[in-house]
């Protein structure tokens, strides 16, 4: 090879994008015909969308506060499932019928449909709305990507993070209905005070407040968008999920969505 031939062949190794780590693992997806595969060549565009299969949901332990969920659910899955997850999807008629895989990082829950949501022209932008919707519905990746979201197949191996892991399901799952899935969005979007205290607490009504600890204190709800202590005073229902998050992924997330 010649110095000219060489320089360029430098100059093209140099050019050529790094594949991150994790960037071939097989995903699949739960859409259209469910392809597996790598993230980028199974990932259509929302408008491309014509049957949905599923919804998927992402707990990452990583980015949860151990000062609310414990020290073992922030590196665990299994540790996170067991303690926090399993309660919040029994306590709900659509949620306990989840499949809940261990990604080796993190969970992915997903509501597998019995049968698939055709989408009609400008459709998928609704159901993408929707799938959004229910992800609110628990303390999950907040930057989901709605209804073309992909989870890793059981068997599959993740190499994103060290040490690598092979995906596990930790709970088979029920198939669920178009009706359950409009039912869930429409309980996050309008009545979300009651769905979280239910979730999270097991009723209306949490002793002591979570929010503040206070001595003798309570939260309870203040109608459909908010709760109230009497130490809090009214709170946004949100906070109620804000509170799972780690203080240092608020920060970043406020900072990405502000620009």
């Amino acid at each position: 090879m010649n110095a000219t031939h060489a320089d360029t062949a430098a100059t093209l190794a140099v050019q050529e994008p790094a594949v991150s780590a994790g960037e071939q693992d097989e995903r699949e997806s739960l859409v259209n015909d469910c392809p597996r595969g790598p993230k980028n060549l199974i990932t259509p565009r929302v408008e491309e969308v014509s049957s949905i299969h599923g919804f998927v949901n992402d707990l990452d332990c990583g980015i949860l506060d151990a000062n609310v969920v414990g020290e073992a659910s922030t590196t665990s899955p299994q540790s996170l499932y067991d303690e926090h997850v399993r309660l919040w999807l029994d306590r709900d008629p659509v949620l306990r019928k989840a499949e809940v895989r261990d990604t080796g990082h993190g969970l992915h829950t997903v509501l597998r449909l019995a049968d698939p949501i055709i989408c009609a022209a400008n459709e998928s932008r609704i159901w993408d709305e929707i799938a959004r919707g229910i992800c609110n519905a628990l303390p999950g990746d907040p930057n989901l990507n709605g209804i073309i979201a992909l989870t890793r197949p059981v068997g599959a191996m993740n190499t994103k993070r060290e040490p690598h892991a092979m995906v596990r399901q930790l709970r088979p799952g029920e198939p669920v209905t178009r009706a359950e899935i409009l039912d869930l969005n429409h309980r996050v979007t309008e009545q979300p005070s009651r769905l979280w205290m239910r979730l999270f607490f097991g009723g209306e009504r949490a002793a002591p407040c979570p929010l503040c600890r206070g001595n003798n204190t309570s939260l309870g709800l203040a109608g459909k968008w908010q709760c109230r202590c009497y130490e809090c005073g009214r709170v946004d229902a949100a906070s109620l999920v804000y509170r799972f998050y780690s203080p240092d992924f608020l920060k970043k997330f406020k900072e990405d969505r502000n620009g």
